[in-house]
């Protein structure tokens, strides 16, 4: 393969990475031979039209732009190059809505020319870290986990960071009407039990929620549920389920072992 062949080549394909940052979809289609192949793992391609439709919906749902950063040439009619994908994430893509965020990823492409137009792609993307940025389950998880860390840590005004001021409370073991007076709830337990909570498991449960199982462990040093403090070692479990909006806990079911713990406490019970 000639100098020549390798410049022309290399031309030709900061015409089409051009053209793709522009969402320039006629200025693709001038670089591309009229039985352009595409070879892409996960999608779904056939043909130059095909093609095209592909790159318009990336841009619409991404807002795709693409930086070259590195291009050899391979053989005498084609060349491998190395981007870096850059958008924000503003409709569906692989079956996740929109989330508004920034997203990053690279991928692997072999471009074949023939008579002066790309006749043929080959191209590996990362998928699995842009499915990692769209999905909402590593965000609940660290939203979930900094929940379980701030009360672990009695930094009560922390929560306010992590909950959504609609935030609502589903426990059967008492009523709560916003994070304040639930806050309040937490560090009555501190104060009486000396509790440090175990995150036994987390899963997730649906795009906007995570169950947490917890174990709790402590000690009766102040009174708490109308008994004196005895002293004893305490522990009790509690199966919770967190929904999230926007990074933001905005309601909360509780299933806690509650009457096991009463019964640790020396509370009569039916």
């Amino acid at each position: 393969m000639s100098t020549r062949d390798q410049q022309e080549i290399q031309k030709l394909y900061g015409r089409f990475l051009d053209a793709l940052n522009a969402g320039d979809l006629q200025g693709v289609r001038a670089v591309l031979s009229p039985d352009f192949t595409d070879h892409h793992p996960g999608f779904d391609i056939t043909g130059i039209d095909s093609y095209l439709e592909a790159v318009r919906g990336a841009h619409e749902s991404l807002d795709l732009k693409g930086e070259l950063e590195e291009g050899v040439p391979l053989g005498e009619d084609r060349i491998v190059t190395r981007v870096k994908l850059t958008g924000t994430h503003l409709g569906d893509v692989l079956g996740f809505p929109a989330t508004g965020r920034k997203v990053e990823w690279s991928t692997t492409e072999i471009w074949r020319a023939e008579n002066g137009l790309f006749a043929e792609r080959w191209a590996q993307d990362d998928l699995f870290g842009l499915r990692a940025q769209l999905s909402s389950d590593d965000l609940n998880y660290t939203v979930v986990r900094q929940v379980s860390d701030a009360v672990n840590e009695r930094r009560y005004d922390d929560l306010d960071e992590l909950f959504g001021p609609t935030f609502k409370d589903n426990n059967p073991a008492w009523s709560v009407e916003s994070l304040d007076e639930l806050k309040v709830i937490i560090k009555g337990a501190h104060d009486a039990l000396d509790m440090k909570v175990h995150l036994d498991a987390l899963y997730p449960a649906a795009p906007d929620r995570v169950i947490m199982h917890i174990t709790f462990h402590g000690r009766h040093i102040a009174p708490f549920f109308g008994q004196e403090p005895t002293g004893r070692e305490v522990s009790w479990t509690s199966l919770e389920v967190y929904r999230l909006e926007d990074g933001k806990v905005v309601e909360r079911w509780v299933q806690a072992d509650t009457t096991g713990l009463m019964r640790q406490l020396g509370v009569p019970l039916p």
